[in-house]
């Protein structure tokens, strides 16, 4: 199923153009392979941030048993990879480096796995009868750099995360013949992919190369109305999908409505139940520190409207707080005392 589709670029530069190019034809092919399969879900170019580091993925599949990070490269011509592992590119004769593809896939697939990490016991149902959390640790992680159809491959090495872009969807069928074999293989639940979807489609932040196509749009745009037809509601409180098992997640629609203008809960220190707290940023993400105990209180706003999770934005002094229902609220101000 995909998740998330491929937005529609413009780009000026003819590199930046063929980049994309090859982007579209690797979500084409993901699309014919896995549009109807409720065991595969695809999200493209999905742009996630930690800690002010940023992760760009070209195309992630979530699997029964872990994550594919599939790196698109735009080739021409030919690209070789010599036995120390390094890349060239070459065009009329003439190569030039390239920083290795491969190592840049995983860079991008730690950091969505470390993002992943910090909101474990949000995504992951406990195991051994409730008695123990779940992790991530021991899914698998794999990369493939998925060459467009035009370029040319020359290994004096083995490398095997590089294919051809139409070479992966069989790729991926290989490594899940290979997960099958193994009784003691980790796996997730619908309900586990669900929410991973979900959180991974509601994470995602725009980033500046995602234009609409301009010439396409003839007319203005219109967001249709949520059905009125009930739903199944998304499990453990997040948002972003509605699913029954084997089904598509589906995206909450944009819609914004006006902030707020009181907190929905007033939050306390959680050692002290203090209310003199102050908004900080950490490793986690936003957290309140006590200026009583000095001890630390995760920030989790929830909408007061469909009791949601949010997200926070800072403004100066001010905190804003968005669920993916389009709701938003002030939900803190440093350095004033909190609405009775």
């Amino acid at each position: 199923m995909i998740i998330k589709e491929l937005e529609v670029q413009t780009h000026v530069d003819p590199l930046r153009r063929a980049g994309y190019e090859a982007e579209r034809q690797m979500a084409h092919y993901l699309k014919r392979a896995y549009g109807e399969d409720p065991y595969k879900f695809v999200l493209n170019n999905l742009r996630v941030e930690r800690g002010g580091e940023v992760a760009q993925v070209d195309h992630l599949i979530v699997l029964r048993f872990g994550l594919l990070v599939v790196e698109s490269k735009s080739v021409a011509g030919q690209l070789s990879v010599n036995e120390q592992g390094e890349w060239t590119r070459w065009w009329n004769r003439q190569g030039r480096g390239m920083p290795s593809p491969v190592l840049q896939a995983r860079r991008q697939l730690d950091l969505l796995c470390a993002l992943l990490n910090d909101h474990t016991a949000e995504l992951l149902d406990r195991g051994l009868f409730g008695l123990k959390q779940r992790t991530f640790t021991p899914m698998r992680r794999d990369v493939l750099v998925a060459v467009s159809d035009g370029g040319r491959i020359t290994r004096n090495t083995e490398v095997p995360e590089v294919v051809k872009a139409d070479q992966v969807p069989d790729r991926v069928q290989q490594g899940i013949r290979e997960m099958q074999g193994r009784l003691t293989a980790f796996t997730f639940s619908d309900a586990e992919m669900t929410r991973i979807c979900a959180f991974l489609r509601n994470q995602h932040v725009a980033g500046s190369e995602a234009q609409p196509d301009i010439a396409s749009v003839s007319e203005p745009l219109h967001v249709q109305p949520p059905s009125s037809v009930s739903r199944p509601s998304a499990p453990r409180g997040l948002t972003g999908v509605v699913s029954p098992p084997h089904s598509l997640p589906v995206a909450a629609p944009a819609l914004l409505e006006p902030a707020q203008t009181e907190p929905a809960q007033i939050p306390n220190c959680r050692q002290c139940q203090s209310s003199r707290l102050s908004m900080q940023y950490g490793k986690y993400g936003y957290y309140f520190k006590c200026a009583t105990c000095d001890a630390n209180t995760p920030a989790k706003p929830v909408c007061p409207t469909c009791a949601e999770p949010a997200r926070l934005s800072k403004s100066g002094a001010q905190f804003t707080a968005a669920c993916a229902g389009g709701h938003q609220w002030r939900y803190w101000t440093n350095g004033s005392s909190p609405h009775p």
